[in-house]
């Protein structure tokens, strides 16, 4: 099939200002309050809350100023602005808000006597004065309980008399110098180091971390400080144990990547740099903690995920006896190597003494602080199994936040994060169980939801799906019944899904990761590695070939894919590349009633978005238009509370020519975040309609003025008889920043859309205060047809024709 460059989209008009109007407002009066009742046991919780802290303020006197925090519980969607406004005139500072705007928002007040709080309560709650009906809005308000501040390994396993390692966060003040400060106190306050000592902090753009190591007694006592909102044993990465075998490496050829191709940074624990199938593709090695001092991977982990990095497939390449790597591998060792004095079992753990948040910011700033390296991509297959997406944790957590701040202050690198794994064989007591909740169990079983940093939105993130079934042949000639639970590309049945916070799609892409094939050994259930894919080992002088499954090595696959895509479009962005990435993807198995085992289509579409995010991506499909599948791209900026028109004339012999046609968006940029900001994680949301047989000019009249409901209505009256409909629906897709959706004609439409094709692109500002803020974003579309059309030709003349046309009218 002949291959073509992508052609340019071309703009209608750019930077449009949308005129603000006001509308709605006003505060609901919840069923069946009575104002005056409300009023005197709102002002008696009130003053509990105060006498609480002037209690701890005494308990703590000498040693740590505390300051007053609490929550208060919203009953319905208030304007996040106006209500931190009304909250701020009390002397009150909103810390966090709740993810649907509704639920718990936490609060510092400057006025440790809440005095302003009740006197505008009790007016409230009076029949004379100022009505002050924001009160309306609250259903309660109290001390934040010390269950929630506690994370799930912490419950579990609470500390005892012994110190040990803990990772405490603290919320954001609005000024940074009072973190510190009740930082240094908290140091002074505990002299004694054998039972207390704070190891390393981090204060990033919108969290602080603290870890320290303490008894149970002292824990016990700082937890009541309200500054802290969540404390948790730190992270153990769990990897599978690793099985190997031996090919004949004299007969391998193993090359080295292009002078001129980019850098991957895998961050895990290390490589084997001397590895026959990488040493000749290794760009630089460092080593960020300190429990172990050799810069070499001792765990197998590292070195597994990073010839996944570099080759993609690494069983294509066996069978080739072909290791010729796309891009050069740079190594972030953050994770070592301890091993189980009774078991002799080897698992991968953290420095104790430092943050992980520390590490990988440590990590990837200093690599790609070096423009020699020209690392394009960051890889990052690590996961908290202990803090589960919407099950352990609500709001965005440190981890995740840094991979958003990172991405954003290196907007030319994409950062991969896979989605996570989980083992059903833990929920299910045997594999007929397994088989009959597959896949039902991926999108309504809670443990099965992604895990932090999965949740990362500037980040792609990877699920898995499985290969071909095959089965080990038996060494011993005992034939087993084994079952695989999957079918070559359907889900693996240990993949993790979305969606992520705000409602985002996460993952937004799978790549094959293996599968499971399981069989009754003895009444246990075993698994037959023809489920695990072959690895590079870290025993690179004995066996070289390690097999192993997850998620943790589809997202490699995926991070080799963007490296290769760089090396294509060398000056293109990380939005360019992420698009790109997500313009060549597509269902290898498309989504049915019977699989999600449902009798709504909708319902499956939506369980296998859940899931496979936005399919499996393909180079070619990513770089390379065809005679039949034309994308057109465009890489531009637009300012908040703007608008983008595009504009087309596409040729009748799309709609003309019968057979099955199909029309693809997809749009990515990289917004500013804040996870305290659970009503719009992101700082700005993007959204884009297309409309047929309408003149552009008149979107931009009818766009022409926004309000608050316009983003949640998406098209102006009048407006939505042109609109082409896709799936996903614009209030799915808009929630994230890596957007695609995708309307598919099966057969001739009873009213054929007519040219002009035209996209309206809205960038709409959540919560950013800098009104000049411009955002860059890629936006692409493709046309595609099953038949062997001239479609590409003939979109390519029509946009020549338009451009000789303007050219000629200036």
């Amino acid at each position: 099939m002949e291959r073509h460059d992508h052609l340019r989209l071309p703009i209608y008009h750019g930077n449009v200002e949308r005129q603000k109007r006001g509308g709605g407002g006003g505060y609901s009066l919840p069923e069946g309050r009575r104002k005056a009742a409300f009023s005197r046991t709102a002002r008696r919780k009130a003053e509990t809350i105060s006498q609480s802290f002037a209690t701890l303020k005494r308990k703590f006197a000498g040693r740590i100023t505390p300051s007053l925090i609490y929550e208060i519980e919203i009953n319905q969607s208030v304007s996040p602005d106006a209500f931190e406004n009304t909250l701020s005139s009390m002397g009150i500072h909103v810390l966090s808000v709740a993810e649907n705007r509704k639920g718990f928002w936490v609060v510092f007040s400057d006025d440790e006597n809440l005095s302003g709080f009740k006197n505008k309560l009790a007016k409230y709650g009076s029949e004379t004065g100022p009505k002050y009906d924001f009160f309306n809005a609250i259903d309660s308000f109290q001390d934040i309980p010390r269950e929630k501040k506690i994370g799930k390994r912490l419950k579990d396993a609470p500390l005892g008399e012994t110190p040990e390692f803990i990772d405490i966060e603290l919320w954001r003040m609005t000024d940074p110098r009072k973190n510190e400060r009740f930082i240094h106190e908290l140091k002074d306050a505990y002299p004694n180091r054998s039972q207390f000592r704070i190891t390393d902090t981090l204060i990033s753009k919108t969290f602080v971390l603290v870890r320290a190591r303490l008894t149970a007694q002292i824990f016990d006592e700082i937890i009541e400080l309200k500054e802290i909102s969540r404390a948790d044993r730190p992270c153990l990465p769990q990897f599978n144990p690793f099985e190997y075998t031996r090919p004949d490496v004299s007969t391998i050829e193993v090359n080295e990547p292009d002078d001129a191709a980019h850098g991957i940074l895998i961050v895990d624990s290390g490589i084997i740099s001397n590895h026959p199938m990488l040493e000749k593709c290794v760009g630089g090695e460092e080593n960020f903690q300190a429990g172990e001092a050799e810069i070499q991977d001792t765990v197998g982990h590292g070195t597994a995920v990073a010839g996944c990095a570099a080759y993609g497939d690494i069983e294509k390449c066996l069978d080739a006896k072909n290791f010729t790597p796309a891009n050069w591998i740079f190594s972030a060792k953050v994770l070592y190597a301890e091993r189980n004095v009774f078991t002799g079992e080897i698992c991968s753990v953290y420095d104790p003494e430092k943050l992980v948040e520390h590490q990988l910011k440590d990590a990837v700033e200093s690599f790609l602080a070096n423009p020699e390296y020209h690392i394009r991509a960051v890889n990052i297959s690590l996961g908290n199994a202990n803090e589960v997406w919407h099950k352990h944790y609500y709001r965005q957590l440190p981890l995740a936040a840094l991979i958003d701040e990172l991405a954003f202050d290196f907007p030319d690198v994409v950062f991969v994060v896979s989605a996570g794994n989980q083992d059903p064989t833990g929920f299910y007591g045997s594999i007929a169980d397994i088989q009959s909740n597959y896949p039902v169990y991926l999108t309504q079983n809670p443990n099965f939801r992604i895990i932090n940093p999965a949740t990362a939105s500037l980040a792609l993130t990877i699920g898995s799906i499985a290969g071909e079934v095959r089965i080990e042949r038996e060494r011993y000639g005992a034939e087993q019944i084994k079952t695989p639970i999957a079918d070559e590309c359907q889900p693996s049945p240990f993949t993790r899904s979305g969606f992520g916070i705000n409602g985002m799609i996460k993952p937004e892409l799978v790549e094959y990761g293996g599968n499971l094939i399981l069989f009754d050994n003895y009444g246990r259930i075993t698994q037959d590695r023809g489920g695990k894919i072959p690895l590079l080992n870290n025993r690179a002088t004995e066996d070289i070939i390690q097999y192993d499954c997850g998620t943790s090595f589809a997202a490699p696959k995926v991070a080799y894919l963007a490296g290769k895509i760089a090396n294509y479009f060398p000056q293109r962005s990380g939005n360019f590349i992420k698009n790109m990435l997500l313009m060549g993807a597509e269902y290898p198995v498309a989504p049915n009633k019977e699989f999600y085992q449902t009798d709504k289509a909708k319902y499956a579409e939506k369980a296998h978005l859940m899931v496979c995010g936005y399919g499996l991506s393909d180079f070619e499909r990513a770089v390379n238009s065809f005679n039949n599948r034309a994308i057109l791209w465009d890489e531009g900026q637009i300012g908040l509370n703007q608008m983008n028109v595009y504009a087309l004339n596409l040729p009748d012999i799309f709609f003309a020519e019968p057979g099955k046609k199909k029309i693809i968006i997809t749009l990515t940029f990289n917004p500013e975040t804040r996870l305290t900001r659970g009503d719009s994680y992101l700082g700005n949301r993007m959204e884009f309609h297309v409309f047929h047989s309408i003149n552009p000019q008149s979107l931009i009249e009818k766009y022409g003025v926004i309000k608050e409901q316009t983003e949640q209505t998406g098209v102006p009256e009048g407006l939505k008889k042109f609109e082409i409909d896709f799936f996903p629906g614009p209030n799915s897709r808009k929630a994230g920043c890596h957007q695609k959706a995708w309307k598919v004609y099966k057969r001739d439409p009873k009213s054929r859309p007519s040219s002009p094709i035209s996209l309206v692109l809205l960038n709409f500002n959540k919560w950013i205060t800098d009104e000049n803020r411009i955002q860059d974003y890629c936006i692409s579309v493709a046309f595609e047809h099953e038949k062997e059309i001239s479609l590409y030709t003939e979109i390519r003349t029509s946009i020549q024709t338009r451009v000789r046309v303007e050219a000629l009218s200036r």
